[in-house]
């Protein structure tokens, strides 16, 4: 054969492989980045509280909520995964009593790391954030109050690989998010709790229900099924 021949052959057969190996690159790439996709749903239960300072202690029950949610994640390799969540919460009982009604459903979305993903008990952490839309009524002045607002956490937990698919564990969270200014209907003097006399409210005096930005601590219990 002649090279004017093979140079002929090869420029009629070069294109198709050049094609095919790019076709069987991207396949690969493609089925690689799949295995590396890891999705799960799961659901929980929690509550959490705002800080108070009383009699020179710190705990963490005024406002207490109560509540239950759903979420799904996925995963991106072994360590990292992502979080979109839907919560509902209630005011507890102990909240009610003290003259504060709410009700509250969160939009979460979180970015977070595990350690030790193929053990018994894998430890994580989790950033996160969203919006929570609230509603609040002060039973002592009859106010009422329906509000869209940001909010952010800080997470750590734990999950225990039941089976290869099934998980259990617990997650503690540190919020920034809203917080109702009231009174403790059960005080006989007006502004007797501490959160009446707030200097940080983000409303004006004439807001029905002002509210401030404030730490509250979340325990969390789960249950997660990986795809």
């Amino acid at each position: 054969m002649s090279l004017t021949s093979r140079a002929l052959a090869l420029a009629l057969f070069l294109p198709p492989l050049t094609a095919s190996a790019e076709n069987t690159a991207e396949h690969v790439s493609a089925q690689t980045t799949a295995e590396n996709l890891h999705f799960g749903f799961g659901a929980r239960v929690g509550g959490y509280g705002f800080r108070e300072v009383a009699d020179g202690a710190t705990n963490w029950t005024d406002c207490r909520m109560d509540g239950m949610g759903v979420f799904s994640t996925l995963g991106l390799g072994d360590h990292f995964f992502s979080e979109v969540s839907l919560d509902y919460y209630q005011a507890h009982s102990s909240a009610v009593d003290h003259g504060m009604d709410r009700e509250s459903g969160h939009l979460l979305a979180a970015i977070g790391a595990r350690m030790f993903p193929n053990f018994l008990l894998s430890p994580y952490v989790q950033l996160g954030g969203g919006a929570e839309y609230t509603r609040i009524k002060l039973m002592a002045t009859g106010a009422e109050r329906d509000d869209l607002l940001p909010t952010g956490f800080l997470g750590v937990g734990g999950e225990v690989n039941l089976t290869e698919h099934l998980k259990v564990g617990a997650t503690v969270r540190m919020f920034l998010m809203a917080h109702p200014l009231h009174e403790d209907a059960t005080s006989n003097s007006a502004g007797a709790t501490g959160h009446a006399q707030s200097h940080h409210a983000l409303t004006s005096d004439d807001e029905a229900v002002p509210l401030e930005y404030g730490a509250a601590g979340q325990a969390q219990f789960f249950l997660r099924y990986a795809l």
